[in-house]
């Protein structure tokens, strides 16, 4: 019993180890583009990955001569990068994009113009970054992508008497962890009483 109680408890404190929160995601499918990472002339690094159902292949090409034909550049914004999706052979929708612009661009706000070229309407998705600078969505149709992006303004510390520094901890798994420690530590505080009863 006690060997027993001595493999939980380690188990448990193991789980409970502080795990950083990473914010990349790459997309799941049975097909994969193979992940590019491409520095654009605008100097950001930008990674990007997609993935889709089927048999058949996709491809991520950057482009500095093309890109969406809806795209715009708000105020304020940056225009980053354009890259063009495209498959071989049997693939299915949705498909699934990860693109990751650093963390000089966490929390930023992202466009991305998406242009299906006529096979479908095109779109434009909005999202705000990761602490990462990372951003997924999906579309129905391959297309032409081109990324702009606002980086965030200073993290706003309402507490003025001290700082505290942003470490991208994963604080609801420590306290998932702590809970576990408890409840094993319980557990082998009972079973040691009634081995010694």
């Amino acid at each position: 019993m006690k060997k027993y109680a001595a493999i939980l408890g380690s188990l448990v404190m193991a789980l409970a180890l502080p795990v950083s929160a990473f914010a990349w995601v790459s997309p799941t499918g049975d097909v994969k583009a193979p992940t590019v990472t491409y520095e654009a002339p605008s100097g950001v690094e930008v990674k990007v990955a997609a993935a889709c159902n089927g048999t058949g292949s996709l491809t991520i090409t950057p482009e500095e001569s093309v890109k969406a034909s809806n795209a715009e550049v708000p105020e304020g914004f940056t225009e980053v990068a354009s890259f063009k999706i495209e498959s071989t052979g049997d693939v299915e929708p949705p498909y699934q994009f990860s693109y990751n612009l650093g963390a000089e661009y966490a929390n930023a706000e992202v466009t991305v113009y998406v242009d299906h070229e006529g096979k479908a309407e095109n779109e434009v998705v909005t999202k705000t970054a990761s602490s990462d600078g990372t951003i997924t969505f999906t579309t129905d149709a391959l297309s032409i992508h081109t990324v702009v992006a606002k980086k965030a303004d200073g993290v706003v510390n309402t507490d003025t008497g001290s700082t505290s520094p942003q470490t991208g901890l994963n604080t609801t798994a420590v306290a998932a962890g702590t809970v576990c420690v408890a409840v094993a530590a319980g557990a082998v505080y009972v079973a040691r009483k009634k081995v010694s009863e």
